[in-house]
């Protein structure tokens, strides 16, 4: 069988020497991060016999809606650098290392994930990646993504001054790496989803609320309100705006009420009284709304909360000790108490 071709050979990572001569090694320790964290919340020490290159590159979530794609973005490589950040369209870059927010924008920012180590070192690719079909078209169209955004010298400045490029990489060893990428690039080798650029997280939610039936997380909740109080001080903020333009209307009828031709005029009567009465009862029914709407969220996220609480203090095999019925107090060590009150001591003092 034909061995999995490479997309590149350059190594980038070459005047590093330690660096590449500990890479030789097969475990590539020097190339993976210091830690990651699993899909149950474990922190473990990168292995690359787990799921650890898939949850580093798949992007099955935008996989799962790619027929909607063309919604969130166009089917164009991503602008570059220059164009994204504040300079010119206002957007601040986000790091982050989850490759389903890579390319994702909301608002003024935009999210980018950096170029692991691992990934700009051929042997690494011919020994995990490549014989991988879908982590190595994944792989691919993220390279690809990152020919696109940094093409000139000012957008290479830019990405080591974000952190999306490691401190070892130089000028010349990108556009080295860039030419060969390119020269070897075909659509069809890349995951369909870096068909695509930048993607509108407000359209991605939108997607997943309608499509997937996630109505309170939608695709991600990077982007939402923090605190139940900001989200009701801005639904709140919005209803004010519209009772503004209520207040205006009504005015304008109470001086129209005023005037000799519209007092007989017994449309402009009844337009009057009805919405006069909407005027008092919409904005009652609308807060009430808000408030419906806001709280099951509330619940959700209590029930939620609790009932991950209790399966991962199972995984971590420990029992919340503090929460002993009466007449149990013994089960929990008093040297535990105590260094337990001693801890929360120091931390006050801090």
């Amino acid at each position: 069988m034909e061995s999995p071709s490479l997309p590149f050979t350059t190594r980038v990572l070459e005047p590093r020497e330690e660096l590449h001569a500990t890479s030789k090694d097969p475990g590539f320790r020097a190339l993976l991060p210091a830690a990651y964290r699993t899909k149950r919340d474990h922190i473990i020490v990168p292995q690359l016999e787990s799921d650890f290159l898939a949850r580093e590159l798949v992007v099955d979530r935008l996989n799962n809606i790619q027929d909607w794609l063309w919604i969130c973005g166009r089917p164009m490589p991503p602008r570059p650098l220059r164009c994204n950040h504040q300079i010119l369209i206002s957007r601040d870059i986000t790091i982050t290392e989850n490759p389903e927010l890579h390319l994702v924008w909301s608002k003024n920012r935009i999210f980018l994930k950096p170029i692991p180590l691992y990934l700009l070192d051929p042997d690494f690719w011919a020994a995990h990646i490549a014989p991988d079909r879908k982590l190595a078209d994944c792989a691919r169209g993220f390279l690809f993504s990152y020919t696109a955004l940094i093409s000139y010298e000012s957008d290479f400045r830019m990405a080591k001054d974000s952190g999306l490029l490691p401190a070892v990489v130089t000028w010349e060893a990108w556009k080295d790496l860039v030419r060969e990428i390119l020269q070897n690039h075909c659509y069809a080798s890349i995951n369909p989803r870096y068909w695509y650029g930048e993607l509108r997280l407000s359209r991605l939610n939108t997607i997943y609320r309608l499509r997937k039936g996630f109505l309170l997380r939608g695709y991600s909740k990077v982007a939402a309100h923090t605190v139940y109080v900001d989200l009701l001080r801005d639904n709140f903020a919005a209803l004010a705006a519209i009772l503004g333009y209520v207040v205006i209307v009504l005015t304008a009828m109470q001086v129209g009420l005023g005037v000799d031709r519209l007092q007989e005029d017994e449309a402009f009567q009844n337009a009057s009284y009805g919405f006069t009465v909407f005027s008092i009862i919409a904005p009652l029914v609308a807060g009430m709304g808000i408030i419906m709407a806001v709280l099951p969220m509330f619940i959700s996220n209590w029930i939620v909360t609790k009932d991950y609480e209790g399966k991962r203090f199972r995984e971590m095999g420990v029992e919340p000790f503090w929460r002993d019925r009466p007449g149990k107090d013994a089960a929990a060590p008093s040297s535990a108490k105590g260094s337990l009150m001693h801890s929360d001591e120091r931390e006050v003092d801090a």
